[in-house]
């Protein structure tokens, strides 16, 4: 099969190898599981305190739910399903700080899990499972790197790759998680269908129904991943279209299953400007100097390792991973949005134009980790060890070390300060 057909490496067939493996109870990954769920719940149920945080703030509008009047869901049509998860929780008899917790601690959980997932299939065995669940662990507290002088605080100024605070923004990491690696499966099943079906090469209708399914999802969560996410696919598949003309037909089943997303996305951004609900605020348009350097500034401190890391891996190869292509897309115009866009109004100084670039540095982060890893174990097996690949390896180490203490310290300085943020 020609290098441009490869299908490296589809994420679901890659599930399906690992259902292949011995099948056992990976005690390290539960217990990896049980730590990030118990301190995630500690760290939430201590959010919940700070009553202006946003934890309280969205936790307050989930127990206001009404089922038997449904305006008090649509009103919040924007992010519905986190404030319905706890609310249904809440009306079941859990107290409002511990419903709020346990869906954030769960969301953060089930994160963990998928990143271990996707770490394992990129690694594809030759990385050790306990190495890669180490990782999977520390990616989850990972932050932007702190530099004293531009982000003593961490959060603030730059974002982070993990959010604290903001349960939308912690329960949308899931759904993409499982939109990003289920949009490049798509891709590669047109590609493994294709020398066989020629222009009749189509997804299956249970796979357009999943998609859309998928990113129906992650809208309900919030709307801000797929403000990267849905201009990079458009580009992607318009890039793709352009090189297979004859196969129109794959491409209108990828717009049917992204066009319930889009209406959706456009009846979100009619709430978000006050068109919905009168409470809103409206957005600005428009780019300085100092937003365009902030927005860079951003995604280099919080992706530094990533990033870097694209210098030390085998990239002939990385160019094959559509995921990665389509995560690199989505950081270049989540990056713009940070730059050109503001909100004016009530939601003004929010920052919700630049939650797309958190989101998008964390799944650079676990696809790079774990291209990383794995181009590490197979550079210890060759035979010719370049020293300049040894010094690339060390300070792509030293970058992590940097972010997980960065990530560490900003804990620290959370609990120590009492700051929600």
């Amino acid at each position: 099969m020609p290098d441009s057909l490869n299908p490296f490496p589809d994420p679901i067939s890659g599930l399906a190898d690992l259902r292949k493996e011995k099948k056992g109870i990976d005690w390290l990954f539960l217990i990896a599981c049980i730590a990030v769920f118990g301190f995630s719940l500690y760290i939430y149920a201590w959010q919940f305190h700070f009553v202006a945080a946003d934890m309280h703030v969205h936790a307050t509008i989930a127990s206001e739910f009404n089922f038997a009047n449904l305006h008090t869901i649509t009103s919040r049509t924007a992010y519905p399903l986190w404030h319905l998860c706890v609310s249904i929780l809440f009306k079941l008899g859990i107290p409002l700080i511990w419903a709020s917790a346990i869906v954030c601690a769960s969301a953060k959980t089930i994160g963990m899990w998928l990143a271990w997932l996707l770490l394992r299939i990129i690694c594809r065995g030759q990385v050790h499972r306990s190495i890669l669940t180490l990782f999977a662990f520390l990616i989850m507290f990972v932050t932007a790197i702190r530099i004293p002088e531009v982000n003593a605080k961490v959060y603030r100024g730059v974002g982070s790759p993990n959010v604290w605070h903001n349960p939308t923004q912690i329960a949308v990491t899931v759904s993409m998680f499982l939109c990003v690696p289920y949009l490049a499966h798509c891709w590669y099943d047109f590609l493994r269908r294709l020398p066989h079906d020629k222009e009749r090469a189509l997804l299956r209708p249970h796979q357009v129904l999943i998609l859309a399914v998928l990113l129906m999802f992650s809208l309900s969560c919030k709307p801000t991943f797929m403000q990267a996410l849905i201009p990079a696919a458009a580009i992607f598949f318009l890039m793709m279209w352009i090189r297979y003309p004859k196969n129109s037909r794959f491409f209108f089943q990828i717009i049917l299953a992204f066009l319930p997303a889009v209406l959706y996305f456009l009846l979100q951004y009619l709430y978000f400007t006050g068109v919905v609900v009168e409470f809103t605020s409206g957005v600005d348009f428009g780019a300085t100097p100092e937003s365009v350097w902030l927005a860079i500034r951003s995604m280099l401190m919080m992706a530094a390792f990533p990033l870097f890391a694209l210098f030390c891996c085998n990239r002939k190869e990385l160019l094959r991973d559509k995921m990665l292509a389509l995560t690199l897309l989505m950081a270049g115009i989540s990056v713009l949005e940070a730059m050109f866009f503001r909100e004016t109004g009530l939601r003004q100084g929010h920052g919700n134009f630049n939650w797309a670039s958190m989101s998008v540095a964390l799944m650079l982060w676990v696809l790079m980790t774990g291209h990383f890893l794995r181009s590490y174990a197979l550079f210890l097996k060759s035979a010719r060890r370049a020293w300049r690949r040894w010094i690339a390896f060390g300070v792509g180490f030293a970058l992590i070390v940097w972010h997980v203490g960065s990530g560490g310290y900003y804990l620290y300085f959370l609990l120590s300060s009492g700051s929600s943020f």
